[in-house]
């Protein structure tokens, strides 16, 4: 290992960290006890970021807006307890890269034991202080947008064969949308309040939202664009983007495999309609109907 390169990364990774944190801090969604958290964070990762460059000199990266503008992003689209697990996740390895350094360099152990063990304080503090609902209820909301994954795009799929226009597509999925959020939405509260869970009605409203959301938004190629072919395209392009933001979500939050996970959903999704394309062709062939 090269220390003096291992030493210039850990420079940049700081400052990246304290750059950050400071922006979060700035963020009028973040609550008072979280600001604080982050502001004495960014504190620590500046005195990290002056140890490192103490050794390696000066260690800027013309990247550094690049990352924080990826991680910016990140907050917005997911919320700040992903970004901050998905920060935690990276920090096993900084941890073992810690404990090579000090093997080889003996002189600055006590120093970088004690910047290990900020890193973690940080994490436990972040986590401690972070009350998102949406994280809460990530189970309602899961089981809204996977259900209707699966119900939606099967039914305008089979839409195909049975339909002649986009409109009239359209309408029937969204209309089915509708009728089965209010269903789900229903029934994740029964379920709530069977399981002796607190605000069950919340559980129902994240269910129904979830569910008339991604109903909207696979409906709306059908409403603007005049090609059945061409918007059952982007509607399928449009349910592998809410796959894919799903499962990274439940991934980061849940330290699962990613890939896997959008691999098995989008298989799912694909398999659902291709048995209900041949359904609804067949169908609409043998009773000779076209809507």
């Amino acid at each position: 290992m090269d220390v003096s390169k291992v030493a210039e990364e850990m420079c940049r990774d700081e400052y990246f960290s304290y750059y950050l944190y400071k922006f979060l801090a700035r963020k009028s969604l973040v609550s008072k006890s979280l600001r604080e958290a982050l502001e004495k964070a960014a504190e620590d990762e500046y005195r990290h970021y002056l140890f490192w460059r103490g050794i390696v000199g000066e260690c800027s990266s013309k990247l550094l807006m690049l990352k924080v503008l990826f991680y910016v992003v990140m907050f917005y689209l997911f919320g700040l307890i992903v970004l901050l697990k998905h920060l935690e996740s990276k920090e096993g390895d900084a941890a073992k890269i810690y404990k090579e350094v000090t093997g080889l360099r003996p002189d600055i152990k006590d120093v970088v034991e004690g910047i290990a063990i900020d890193e973690e304080r940080h994490e436990s503090v972040f986590l401690a202080s972070i009350d998102e609902s949406r994280v809460r209820y990530i189970g309602s909301i899961t089981l809204g947008i996977s259900d209707a994954l699966v119900e939606l795009t099967g039914i305008y799929t089979g839409s195909l064969g049975a339909f002649e226009n986009t409109l009239s597509a359209g309408l029937a999925g969204f209309l089915a949308g509708v009728a089965a959020s209010i269903s789900m939405g229903i029934a994740s509260y029964a379920q709530a309040k069977n399981e002796g869970r607190a605000r069950p009605e919340l559980a129902a409203f994240y269910t129904f939202l979830a569910y008339i959301a991604v109903a909207l938004l696979l409906a709306l190629p059908y409403f603007v664009i005049s090609s059945l072919l061409v918007a059952f395209i982007v509607m399928l392009i449009l349910a592998v983007a809410i796959v894919a933001y799903m499962t990274f979500y439940v991934a980061v939050l849940q330290s699962r495999s990613y890939l896997r996970e959008f691999a098995e959903i989008t298989l799912l999704i694909f398999g659902v309609s291709m048995l209900l394309y041949v359904i609804g062709s067949t169908l609409g062939n043998v009773l000779g109907v076209k809507i």
